[in-house]
């Protein structure tokens, strides 16, 4: 039972993703390539599919949000870093730009 609700929540939250995404692309595509980090072959499908093919998509039992925050030894230098130099959310920025 728990799992099925889990695999549920999962199917929401990529709808809501992939209408995010759609969103994006529509209003800013290159900002929305870029921040998304797919080529513009994706991004045209993403843009063009129809409600019911976005809905196809999230129904799959996985997730399609793929972290990428680059790698865990910067990102942990970067968050444990305890001297405050007020660059923190340039150095997360860069690290999340580079990855």
């Amino acid at each position: 039972m728990q799992q099925s609700r889990n695999i549920a929540e999962l199917q929401d939250l990529n709808l809501s993703y992939l209408l995010l995404v759609q969103k994006l692309l529509l209003e800013d595509r290159e900002t929305a390539v870029f921040r998304l980090k797919i080529d513009d072959d994706l991004a045209d499908l993403i843009a063009d599919m129809s409600i019911k093919d976005l809905s196809l998509l999230a129904r799959q039992p996985h997730s399609l949000l793929r972290p990428s925050l680059g790698p865990v030894d910067q990102l942990r230098a970067i968050l444990s870093n305890k001297r405050d130099t007020g660059l923190q959310e340039t150095h997360l920025a860069m690290l999340l730009a580079s990855a």
